[in-house]
């Protein structure tokens, strides 16, 4: 299995090598898909960030993301014990296809592998440089696999470490409300519907076993050579199924803002915000019952009229994520 990655990951560095040396052509507006992949988090339906601008009629785009995080939290409270020591990696495949010049539709497939990671000594002598506190990491031993979440002493799920493990699947629409053309300014408008379906695995921790629904409002403005974001949504909750004790979750409101600087025909760069309330509450740990704030920062490169890459960093500002998560993304459009 590792050999088999390590293959992937060097024939996806050639790929990438090759194609930023022929990099050209004017990047088209759209935030950075860096999404929370906090564990307790992955069997919900998350936000993620989009733009109002439809994709043209009868194209299709194709999209893989990778992204790789870092998590640790161990904490206690009367009812409850979390415990998360982990390194993750999140392959996300989509699919999106204009059916009319105001309609379009998508398809988001992650694939999650959580295990031990590499990282626990470089993390250490990072936190000591720079006096940040490490939360009790460094009492762990290294690079040792552990994801414990208890609700009366009973276990909600069975973690392992290593595979590679389906996540919930989701659908989405998309309804163009006005674009440039309809008032002559530099706005667009758009509202998204989002169905995630029970497709992941619940033994994991990556499934909920039921639908979750997620309504938002997206806009974008361009000004010149700067472009901003302003998404507000509503996520419609189920419980989530367990193998332990009875789990419930609560509706979720969801706010985005983003903004990119074109810096040349080639090359943007983006800093967003991504928040949203908490599914739990009265946990007692506050990873669990605080809100979720995360900050990305990154850049994108358009590589043909076709095809783009964006990568970025993102950072937790509420302990209610990652707390680092690196991101990449390959964009393929078929139909220009």
């Amino acid at each position: 299995m590792r050999v088999r990655l390590k293959a992937v990951l060097l024939l996806a560095m050639l790929v990438f090598s090759f194609l930023t040396a022929h990099a050209w052509a004017e990047p088209a507006p759209r935030p950075l898909h860096v999404r929370n992949h906090f564990p307790p988090h992955l069997m919900l339906l998350r936000p993620v960030p989009d733009s109002p601008v439809q994709l043209p009629l009868k194209h299709l785009e194709l999209s893989v993301s990778a992204d790789y995080a870092s998590v640790f939290v161990d904490e206690r409270s009367e009812k409850w014990r979390v415990l998360m020591d982990m390194e993750m990696a999140v392959l996300d495949l989509g699919l999106r296809y204009g059916i009319t010049e105001k309609l379009a539709l998508s398809l988001d497939l992650p694939l999650i592998s959580m295990n031990a990671g590499f990282l626990d000594g470089f993390l250490d002598e990072y936190h000591s440089a720079f006096g940040f506190p490490d939360y009790g990491r460094s009492k762990r031993p290294k690079n040792e696999f552990a994801y414990v979440m208890q609700k009366d002493g009973e276990d909600l799920f069975h973690t392992e470490s290593g595979g590679c493990h389906l996540g919930d699947a989701s659908v989405s629409a998309k309804l163009s409300l006005a674009d440039e053309s309809f008032w002559e300014i530099p706005v667009s408008l758009s509202l998204s519907y989002t169905l995630k379906m029970p497709t992941g695995d619940k033994s994991q921790g990556v499934g909920s076993g039921g639908f979750d629904h997620g309504f938002f409002l997206l806009s974008q403005a361009r000004f010149s050579r700067f472009t901003t974001y302003l998404n507000a949504g509503y996520i419609l909750l189920s419980d989530p199924e367990t193998s332990g004790p009875d789990l419930s979750v609560r509706d979720m409101l969801t706010l985005f803002a983003g903004a990119e600087y074109r810096v040349s025909n080639s090359w943007t760069l983006s800093a967003q915000l991504d928040y949203y309330t908490s599914p739990f509450e009265n946990t007692g740990i506050s990873q669990l019952d605080d809100d979720s704030l995360g900050l990305a920062l990154g850049l994108r490169c358009k590589l043909s009229s076709g095809m783009g890459l964006e990568f970025a960093f993102g950072e937790d500002l509420t302990h209610a994520a990652p707390d680092f998560t690196v991101h990449a993304r390959l964009i393929y459009e078929l139909g220009r």
